[in-house]
């Protein structure tokens, strides 16, 4: 995603998404694939809700398998 979304709300953050066309287990990889196990996991609890997941979905869609 673009430097500006980062600080961006989740909200409008998935709105870009969406607009682009991602999917969801791009917008996770996105924002979640580069931090360590702890904090992947509290951006799991923000994020999980608002693109219909449950916590564990989230964390394993964030692996590279």
């Amino acid at each position: 995603m673009e430097d500006h979304t980062r600080y961006a709300p989740p909200e409008d953050v998935l709105r870009f998404a969406h607009e682009k066309g991602w999917s969801t287990i791009k917008i996770v990889r996105t924002i979640s694939g580069s931090l360590p196990y702890s904090e992947a996991l509290k951006v799991a609890r923000e994020w999980a809700p608002l693109l219909g997941l449950t916590i564990s979905e989230f964390m394993k869609m964030r692996k590279n398998e």
